[in-house]
């Protein structure tokens, strides 16, 4: 919040009364005459309020899983405003929101992997690191983001299991397993 201070010391943040707001533009702080925002409500403006609308009611929908995939891809910006951003796009491009599909493995046998994890690499970035104490991974992942590198770690042993370009075409990996480290992960 912006804080403006006068030379006799007296910090305002916010609106000032009825008729001053104190703000900041580009890091030069300000008092101004508070404006009524204007509500035009034109027919856009109420199909561009509609689409923020869906989008919002999207994201709540969304898994947990989906929504951290958002918050690990999102650069200089919170993964809730990555997706409404994508989705408002699509929707005015007259295309289908890309909703990140989710993927579930158990390790073979069910057994957990005590040092174990599964990480999972868009390009170089890190989008998901699973422990396998439980015996159980998720991810959820969009097309637009790979490709996709699965790592099997163990301790300080990892390997490259899999690489995925086009999630539609591979289909949701079924087994991710590493003989060098004898982890087999089979989707369920």
């Amino acid at each position: 919040m912006t804080k403006v201070s006068n030379i006799f010391g007296t910090t305002f943040s916010g609106r000032i009364g009825r008729k001053m707001i104190a703000s900041s533009w580009k890091g030069h702080e300000y008092i101004r005459t508070y404006v009524k925002p204007r509500n035009p409500n034109t027919e856009d403006q109420r199909v561009a309020r509609g689409q923020f609308a869906a989008a919002v009611e999207a994201w709540q929908d969304l898994s947990s899983v989906q929504r951290r995939f958002f918050d690990k891809i999102a650069e200089r910006m919170s993964g809730f405003n990555l997706f409404i951003s994508r989705y408002v796009r699509a929707v005015r491009d007259e295309e289908e929101p890309e909703v990140p599909t989710e993927m579930r493995w158990r390790t073979a046998g069910g057994k957990p992997v005590e040092k174990g994890e599964l990480i999972v690499l868009a390009g170089r970035r890190e989008v998901f690191r699973v422990n396998l104490k439980g015996g159980v991974a998720e991810a959820a992942l969009t097309d637009r983001d790979s490709p996709y590198t699965f790592v099997l770690k163990e301790g300080t042993v990892r390997e490259e299991v899999l690489e995925i370009s086009d999630l539609v075409k591979a289909g949701v990996p079924q087994v991710l397993e590493s003989k060098k480290l004898g982890i087999k992960l089979v989707a369920y």
